[in-house]
């Protein structure tokens, strides 16, 4: 599709690295439980620098949901995007409960109803970039997302560390977000407005953690223990909600 094509034209950087062996490496004061499985420490073994961030929110409780869902599958396989799941928990009460709901997706749902001055928030809902949500009836597949990427802040990397650089032109607070998330399921739906339905979800988000503020300022970040399938980290604008910078790994 365009969206392809126009990613593809774009040339972001996929960064690849190898594994560092042997590496006995401490991690920064961060506290986080491990979605699935042991963590894994140190470095990741591939990532990719500032894909553009396309979350969608919505609810296995919502009639309404699925296309959506099937389009952020296509999107999640594009180079260059990186397509977030979230779950939210408020229509848990209409005779089926969301595995995968959370109250802390629906407070970043929340928020996005803030920073975008949207009158109330609903699903599904895509959010690109953390600056653009586009009405129900747009599908992100015939867009140029890419026009809503801007000048991505630029980490820089060693065995030990990932580096923010100083950044005179912040204007505000950011914060540093990490997303742990998983590749792909299928439920089986046995009541709701989805009864006796099978959807797949890609990429559904089981944990996100604020690691603290950023002022623009030199900053290190320790390479945050990965668990389970995918992993980012994730800078964000807390006034405009604008993603200034991501990093991503997915096995």
């Amino acid at each position: 599709g365009s969206v392809g094509k126009q990613i593809l034209m774009n040339g972001w950087r996929l960064i690849w690295t190898r594994l560092v062996l042997g590496l006995g490496l401490a991690l920064a004061p961060v506290s986080m439980a491990p979605t699935a499985g042991a963590q894994t420490w140190g470095p990741w073994p591939t990532f990719q620098i500032n894909p553009l961030v396309i979350e969608l929110f919505t609810s296995q409780g919502c009639h309404s949901c699925p296309p959506a869902d099937m389009e952020l599958e296509q999107l999640a396989d594009m180079p260059g995007v990186l397509g977030l799941s979230f779950h939210v928990d408020y229509w848990d009460y209409i005779g089926w409960r969301d595995p995968f709901a959370s109250e802390s997706a629906t407070h970043r749902q929340k928020y996005y109803r803030h920073v975008l001055a949207k009158r109330y928030i609903f699903t599904p809902q895509f959010v690109v970039g953390g600056s653009w949500s586009p009405d129900g009836r747009t599908s992100l597949l015939d867009q140029d997302l890419m026009s809503y990427k801007g000048d991505p802040i630029m980490f820089k990397t060693d065995k030990d560390w990932i580096y923010l650089p100083e950044t005179r032109g912040l204007n505000g607070i950011a914060d540093l977000w990490l997303v742990h998330f998983d590749h792909r399921h299928e439920t089986d739906i046995r009541a709701g407005e989805n009864a006796g339905r099978t959807l797949a979800y890609r990429h559904v988000v089981r944990d996100i953690k604020h690691l603290g503020d950023w002022r623009g300022e030199n900053r290190r970040i320790a390479w945050p223990p990965r668990t389970g399938y995918g992993i980012a980290l994730l800078v964000q604008h807390r006034g405009e909600g604008t993603i200034l910078a991501s990093i991503a790994h997915m096995q």
